[in-house]
């Protein structure tokens, strides 16, 4: 009887249908990754994958918090709201392909693919917080998949074409990305109903830096790898990596931007600390089961398959995966107590998880450079100790809001802005 009851839990839990969903844009992008890894040379693969790493934080940091503010209080995306969104977008963007360029000396045309790919990930994440905070999760979660649905149609028609340069590919992802953003805003547009007076996004920009620094150093934080890597030990260990990353560092990374894609619009929604315990202690223990199993299947199968689809041109030893198993379970765990205080924090939790957050990344690069020593598994070793320090100071920040009888003050503000249920 158990067993059924446990199956059924698994299905129920909205943490991981959501990673299910997330599963298959994260399984599209992997295949795309690999896909990749088998026909381009190892230095041009490993351009690609430093890009890749670029655009994941600046993508989803692109649209400076208002994403968060969206998805947390529940607003429309109305004109003035896309406006803001989009010059947000535009922004960052700019900053992205100068960060690209003047850092990492990538070349005009990688740069330029960097700006148009930061621009359309950050269009998708606006357009994910607008459904997400109004509760329509189903097709949020399909909405923040444009990036791993672009990278997968892009690696099919590189193969295709025969494409063998970073700067093909990476033009090629934009390409189709921008296509697909266009759509999304479009559906965003429609999905525009009357709704009460909401505050400007400019009224909320005090919320929002807080919100947005802790999402860049979220993003950044789950990308150390490969914005490290090449750097410390050299373009060949980060293409090993990346395809390390596709089998055992992915499934970590999905589940815990699905448990902050489900929980942060929802904690707040909770009656009581009593209710928030046994909201996240269900989420908490389904998951590691999903972890557990996870793990002994990654364990076993990864080498074998990573052999047969790059054609053994990459070796996946037991070091590297135990090194990247345990940094995927501090993310997991950092993810739960990230949603807590995202969800239920005032301004100054939200600050001081911020800080923490980045004073964590300043531990994993320390410990990045040190670990440097002793190769690909010392600077892994090195970033998951930020993973530690930053699981635990955020446990001590998430603690009172599980224990409290009461809202911390400071919410009840902010709970009156929201819009009434429609």
């Amino acid at each position: 009887m158990k067993i059924p009851r446990i199956s059924q839990a698994l299905f129920r839990s909205p943490s991981l249908r959501t990673a299910a969903v997330m599963g298959l844009g994260g399984v599209g992008f992997s295949v795309g990754s690999l896909l990749l890894a088998r026909v381009l040379p190892t230095r041009e693969y490993g351009l690609v994958a430093l890009v890749l790493g670029i655009i994941a934080v600046a993508g989803l940091t692109a649209p400076l918090g208002l994403d968060q503010v969206a998805a947390r209080r529940g607003f429309r995306l109305d004109a003035g709201w896309r406006r803001a969104a989009l010059i947000a977008c535009g922004l960052t963007a700019l900053g992205a392909a100068a960060v690209a360029a003047l850092v990492y000396h990538l070349s005009i045309s990688l740069a330029v693919s960097v700006g148009l790919i930061t621009l359309t990930v950050g269009v998708a994440q606006s357009a994910g917080g607008h459904f997400q905070g109004r509760q329509r999760l189903r097709t949020a979660v399909w909405v923040v998949q444009l990036f791993n649905g672009s990278l997968t149609l892009a690696a099919l028609i590189a193969l295709a074409l025969g494409l063998t340069t970073a700067s093909a590919v990476c033009a090629l992802i934009a390409a189709i990305g921008l296509l697909a953003a266009a759509a999304l805003w479009q559906l965003v547009r429609r999905s525009q109903g009357a709704g009460e007076r909401q505050p400007t996004a400019w009224d909320l920009r005090r919320e929002a830096m807080p919100l947005l620094a802790v999402q860049t150093g979220n993003a950044a934080f789950l990308q150390l790898e490969r914005l490290l890597i090449g750097p410390i030990v050299g373009l060949h260990d980060l293409a090993v990596y990346s395809v390390l990353a596709a089998f055992v560092s992915s499934p970590f990374r999905l589940l815990q931007s699905a448990v902050q894609f489900t929980l942060i619009p929802t904690l707040r929604r909770e009656g009581d600390a009593r209710a928030r315990r046994a909201k996240l202690a269900r989420e908490a223990g389904l998951v590691l089961i999903i972890v557990t199993a996870g793990s002994v299947a990654i364990w076993l199968l990864a080498p074998p398959l990573a052999r047969w689809l790059v054609a053994g041109r990459y070796r996946l030893s037991h070091e590297l995966m135990a090194a990247t198993l345990i940094c995927g379970f501090l993310k997991v765990v950092s993810g739960f107590l990230t949603a807590v205080v995202v969800s239920c924090g005032e301004e100054r939790r939200l600050r001081l998880l911020s800080l923490i957050c980045w004073g964590s990344i300043g531990v994993s690069v320390a410990g990045a450079f040190a670990g440097g020593a002793w190769g690909l598994v010392g600077v892994l070793y090195g970033i998951a100790a930020g993973w530690l320090l930053r699981c635990l100071l955020a446990a001590w920040l998430a603690l009172p809001h599980l224990r409290a009888r009461e809202r911390p003050r400071g919410l009840a503000d902010e709970v009156s802005l929201r819009p009434s249920p429609r």
